[in-house]
């Protein structure tokens, strides 16, 4: 009977353990649903981006910005459906150029259109724009870098979780070189050609931690600024 008793409650106890493992929270992969970019030179004090489809309800919106005039800070960034946007990280080199990130949660669809303005006219700009689907931007984790050469990286490594969105904004001053990407990380198409800032990103297949590193074809002062977004 003992014996009995003993299998019983060992039996119990693992199905509770089981049940338990089952409750536990289960996150999914990120999700880039469209990107988009522009940039400039000889600009005005105002940059504007659309997304090509109609942006979703409780997705997030990331926000690269690049100046190429540290004495051009950025006034404002809004968007057509009126998100608050909060800023993530922002790096200066040494000289030229700054560099921003920004997020904010969608509480509507629709069109969306993104402006970034500025306190005057900037020699050079670019943006890039991102909705992307299964993150939260709790505890949003964000590193920078900044220095001078071909090899890039930012001086500190970000911790994630395995499907977290990964971002990483480039500013460098020459504005005529090319980039190559990160092992694991997807170079965005720069839509305009112009080359004032580059873009990596990663939904899968970069290890945790990382520090965002690509290169550039030629040695010049340049910043980063990168940001995870866990998946919720």
């Amino acid at each position: 009977m003992l014996g009995k008793r003993v299998a019983f409650t060992l039996f119990a106890l693992s199905a509770v353990f089981l049940l338990a493992i089952a409750l536990l929270p289960v996150h999914a992969a990120s999700v880039l649903m469209q990107q988009n970019n522009v940039d400039c030179v000889d600009c005005s004090n105002a940059l504007s981006v659309s997304f090509a489809n109609t942006v979703a309800s409780g997705d997030v919106i990331v926000v690269g910005i690049v100046v190429a005039d540290a004495s051009i800070p950025l006034s404002s960034i809004t968007d057509s459906l009126g998100s608050s946007f909060t800023q993530a990280v922002q790096s200066n080199n040494t000289s030229p150029p700054v560099v921003y990130i920004y997020y904010a949660t969608l509480s509507s669809s629709g069109p969306d259109v993104i402006t970034t303005t500025f306190s005057a006219a900037a020699p050079a700009q670019g943006v890039y724009i991102y909705e992307v689907s299964g993150v939260t931007t709790v505890g949003a984790a964000n590193a920078t870098g900044s220095g001078v050469g071909t090899s890039i990286s930012t001086s500190s490594a970000l911790t994630f979780q395995t499907g977290a969105f990964l971002l990483g904004i480039i500013g460098e001053n020459n504005f005529v070189g090319t980039a190559t990407a990160g092992t694991g990380f997807t170079l965005s198409a720069n839509s305009s050609g112009v080359g004032v800032a580059y873009a990596q990103y990663s939904t899968s297949g970069v290890s945790s931690p990382t520090t965002f590193q690509a290169t550039t074809s030629s040695a010049v002062n340049w910043a980063e600024d990168a940001v995870a977004l866990m998946p919720s």
